[in-house]
């Protein structure tokens, strides 16, 4: 009894010693952050040879690529690049999915494990970067709508200070981030440079396919055929917008526990055999080597793919 109190204040104590630590280390983050934010500070030694190296490597890519100038690659890779907001060209992400592929399927075999387990991680290491680039265009139109609701209530306040829309977009452009910031000035630019701007809308929603930013350009491209009050047309759609995203944050608040079971469900079993394999190679030897062992690591692993996109197809809720 007296080492279950004993274990029991153990915990208790380190509990709240680990939150008052990272409570600490969060403000400090955040504090630093903002810092930074208005005061930059110097390029340290470090930090000019992280800079240097990611040249290096970026110069190798791209004199890679050169081989694959020619080559017909996807329309998809352009697309999917422009919603990432990725400098890279065509071939030198085909040439990183390359190093991908190679790389995760020799680190595999050096590891120890067998050939017929590395060889299909070739494949794995193929898809990563292209999975890399999706979940990063996600999170950057995610970002854009609440973004817009900034950006639709300053170019209401700047129209009815006398700004043309195109200035208004023009001040979007300069002021604020990526991914709204960038885009608008690349739109600006190519009105400027005589493109239609049905056209730029297009292509602005074709590299950023957001259901708010669609409505945007939808109300705006009718007021300019029908006319009207452009101002108060973009108070009203920036309250439009204000109360989805409310939505959104209510619908995410009541799924994430679903969410996080899911991640939990899928990455258990990894965790699991992972850790037996290392610390204890013998005892997981016959599900690598035995027939049967084989055929039940696919089994658990086409019904670990089937349960995580049935939770997925539960908790995703469309709005």
């Amino acid at each position: 009894m007296n080492d279950f109190i004993v274990i029991g204040t153990l915990l208790l104590i380190f509990t709240i010693v680990f939150y008052i630590v990272s409570t600490r280390i969060a403000t400090m983050k955040q504090m630093n952050k903002r810092i930074h934010t208005f005061i930059p500070l110097p390029a340290s030694k470090d930090e000019v040879e992280h800079v240097q190296n990611n040249n290096v490597l970026k110069r190798f890519v791209s004199s890679v690529s050169r081989f694959f100038e020619g080559m017909k690659l996807s329309s998809k890779t352009k697309q999917l690049l422009e919603q990432a907001g990725s400098s890279l060209k065509e071939e030198e992400f085909f040439v990183v999915r390359l190093l991908s592929a190679f790389g995760s399927s020799v680190s595999l075999y050096l590891l120890g494990l067998p050939w017929y387990i590395a060889v299909p991680s070739t494949f794995i290491g193929f898809a990563i970067p292209n999975s890399y680039m999706k979940y990063k265009g996600r999170k950057r139109v995610k970002l854009l709508s609440y973004q817009l609701v900034e950006a639709l209530g300053t170019m209401s306040n700047s129209m009815r200070a006398g700004f043309s829309f195109l200035q208004t977009m023009q001040l979007i452009g300069k002021e604020m981030p990526d991914p709204i910031g960038p885009e608008f000035d690349r739109a600006v630019r190519e009105i400027g440079m005589g493109i239609p701007i049905e056209d730029v809308f297009t292509s602005l929603l074709a590299r950023l396919p957001n259901k708010e930013l669609e409505v945007v350009i939808q109300a705006i491209l009718a007021q300019r055929k029908s006319g009207g009050n452009l101002a108060q047309l973009m108070d009203t759609m920036e309250e439009t917008i204000r109360g989805r995203i409310r939505v959104l944050e209510e619908l995410k608040t009541l799924t994430a526990q679903g969410k996080l079971s899911s991640v939990i469900i899928t990455a258990l079993p990894l965790v699991m055999a992972l850790y037996l394999f290392f610390v204890s190679p013998s005892y997981f030897e016959p599900m690598v080597t035995n027939p049967l062992g084989m055929f039940l690591l696919v089994s658990g692993a086409i019904s670990l793919i089937i349960g995580w996109v049935l939770i997925q197809k539960i908790v995703r809720i469309e709005v």
